[in-house]
């Protein structure tokens, strides 16, 4: 294809969805059955492995899209599912639904989500992420503004523009019989492609490969007699085209004889025999959906695990390592270089933004005192207020690599640190070990401060603190977003492992962003350097941390006199450019009057805090903390 017909292609393309995005249309109908086949019948156990591999291509029960420049709903059947950055569209992401059940489904399977190109990106290496979401009742509620909020991401993939296909492996998703959402997007913010959609049957599907069950399985071969000299026919002697003896039935007819080894046209498989009375209704199913066919032979029952199914992201809550099952959490460092009691200013700030923070960032150094203190612990235990903690601790008794060779003063604070903690403290919270390590490293070789010191000091804490008894630790790995660290040859040997890292955390501010147009909550969360080769955060944890959620342990946006709106374009910006990150599972602001001379606060301008209360009412921030 020439570049003018790509081009032309690409203008078609966006044509079309901004006309059928703006249709204010309605899922008529939408009833959600089991292993729903191409013409919307629900698949019996025959019709599914009747390609004998267990193969089974799902169609969408819904493919639509979002776009934060369209305030209408989702379309019902469009042509075409945008992802990624238009100039008419926004910020894009396509939404998809599925249902399976044990009739196209086993527990021992993999699945494939696949989507054709329509009109691939225009540049080189565009990222593509698929993750969980709630699937919603109705189109005529998803919109930009309502979209679910993401749950795990499970795969990303990289295209260029010779794509014609993009399949994403979504095996741990499936794992009970019911509804399935997923959003496809995409972190790069100047990238845009489109998908088939499924109007004419050729769109998406999800693709399941499981271990095939027998349909109707043929019983057992009788266990042939071994030879006996004293019974005539029985002997090698004897001619062995001769007929033997039926061994279907005993002279009684007793139930313990042999079975036939030829049922016969009308036979059927002998049950094993149930302890209790057998279900006629799949005591599991949604009652919302069609019941299983009970004619069809289902085989073992899939049954629920990790709990992907469309009831358990209904309402987003922390899990284990304080990972939210779907959006993210919010949290402050409140009076943050000041000498006002934090915990006082905590409340302030809830209170001014009309938003409980579910994280209070904390600081302490050396061995001044032991943490969580009273103050800190009582913040924790308000039942209307649910909050946890962010403990960054900086060690200052001895160099990295003497801590890590086992500094006595260090291991005697932390031996206390232990005892502290497990008489007076239990829930869990998040921890991290001198956070931003990257402009006190001294890559002098035996200066105790290399950056392998550093990892191997974090371990070593972490470890003695766990080997103590400490297990309500949620380790987190805070790097510093200043990029001039991230092109050092040493930064890789900062990351201390991924058995005593829970989560990747990111420094970021907005202080080279200005209100020319271009102020970007975007470039905090992922900003590249130049022509180097570094990705940006967001990009390098997909890449090579994908099963750590990332957090945004300090950010904030600086005031100037020069530019007055540029707090509020950020705040404002970062509403809608939530939805590139899906890996993004906290955000955690840094409030100072004066952080090394500039202010962050967001209450200067009523109207920049106004944008700020926006963001903070966010459907992607609605976590239950538990």
């Amino acid at each position: 294809m020439s570049d003018t017909e790509k081009r032309q292609g690409l203008r078609a393309g966006r044509g079309i969805v901004t006309v059928l995005a703006v249709l204010p249309l309605v899922l008529a109908g939408f009833v959600a059955g089991y292993g729903v086949g191409s013409h919307g019948e629900r698949l019996g156990v025959d019709e599914a492995w009747q390609d004998g591999d267990g193969t089974v291509d799902h169609a969408p029960l819904a493919a639509s899209f979002i776009a934060t420049q369209v305030a209408g709903p989702a379309p019902q059947s469009p042509a075409v599912l945008p992802v990624g950055t238009s100039a008419d569209l926004g910020i894009a992401v396509t939404h998809l639904q599925f249902a399976v059940d044990e009739s196209t489904v086993r527990p021992d399977h993999t699945a494939e989500l696949r989507l054709p190109v329509a009109v691939p990106p225009d540049s080189e290496g565009m990222t593509l992420e698929v993750a969980s979401v709630h699937p919603v009742s109705c189109l005529c509620s998803l919109t930009a503004a309502t979209a679910p909020p993401y749950g795990a991401v499970w795969d990303a993939v990289e295209i260029d523009a010779g794509a014609t296909e993009v399949v994403f492996d979504v095996t741990g998703a499936i794992n009970a019989p019911g509804r399935y959402g997923f959003a496809v997007t995409t972190p790069d913010r100047k990238a845009y492609l489109e998908f088939e959609g499924a109007e004419y049957g050729s769109g998406p599907n999800l693709r399941t490969i499981s271990a095939v069950p027998p349909v109707n399985p043929v019983p057992p071969t009788a266990p042939v007699p071994l030879p006996d000299p004293t019974v005539p026919g029985t002997t090698p002697t004897e001619d062995p085209t001769a007929p033997s003896p039926s061994p279907t039935e005993g002279p009684t007819g007793t139930p313990d004889a042999p079975a036939s080894t030829d049922p016969g046209p009308s036979a059927s498989p002998s049950p094993t025999p149930a302890t209790g009375p057998v279900p006629s209704v799949d005591p599991s199913a949604d009652p919302a959906l069609p019941a299983a066919d009970p004619t069809s032979p289902q085989g073992p029952p899939l049954q629920p695990e990790a709990g992907q199914v469309e009831d358990q992201l209904s309402t987003c809550v922390t899990r284990d390592k304080l990972i939210p099952t779907c959006g993210a959490l919010v949290g402050v460092a409140p009076a943050a270089h000041t000498s006002r009691a934090k915990e006082q200013a905590l409340l302030e700030f809830e209170s001014r933004v009309e938003q409980d923070q579910q994280i209070y960032h904390a600081y302490e150094r050396g061995d001044a005192r032991l943490f969580p203190t009273p103050a800190q612990i009582a913040l924790t235990e308000d039942p209307l207020h649910p909050r946890t903690l962010f403990i960054n601790w900086k060690p200052m008794m001895a160099e990295w690599g003497a801590i890590a060779a086992g500094d006595p003063e260090t291991d005697a604070y932390l031996d206390r640190l232990a005892e502290h903690l497990k008489a007076n403290f239990h829930k869990p919270f998040f921890f991290t070990v001198h956070h931003e390590p990257e402009n006190d490293v001294d890559p002098t070789a035996g200066s105790n401060m290399e950056a392998s010191d550093y990892a191997d000091m974090y371990r070593y804490v972490v470890e003695r603190l766990r080997g103590a008894g400490v297990d309500n630790l949620v380790t987190v790995m805070n790097y510093m977003g200043y990029l001039k660290w991230v092109e050092k040859p040493w930064h890789g040997d900062l990351y201390p492992g991924a058995d005593v890292v829970d989560w990747i955390g990111l420094s970021g501010y907005g202080q080279s962003l200005h209100d020319d147009g271009h102020s970007d909550f975007g470039e905090i969360v992922d900003q590249t350097k130049g022509k180097s080769a570094w990705p940006g955060f967001y990009h390098w944890i997909a890449r090579e941390h994908p099963d750590k959620p990332m957090m945004l342990a300090e950010w904030g946006v600086f005031h100037e006199d020069e530019y007055p709106d540029h707090q509020k374009a950020v705040f404002q910006a970062a509403r809608y450019q939530m939805a590139h990150y899906p890996r993004l599972k906290a955000i955690v602001y840094f409030e100072s009057p004066n952080a090394e001379g500039r202010n962050s606060e967001v209450h200067l301008h009523e109207d920049t805090l106004e944008a700020f209360r926006e963001l903070m009412r966010s459907p992607y921030f609605d976590v239950r903390l538990e």
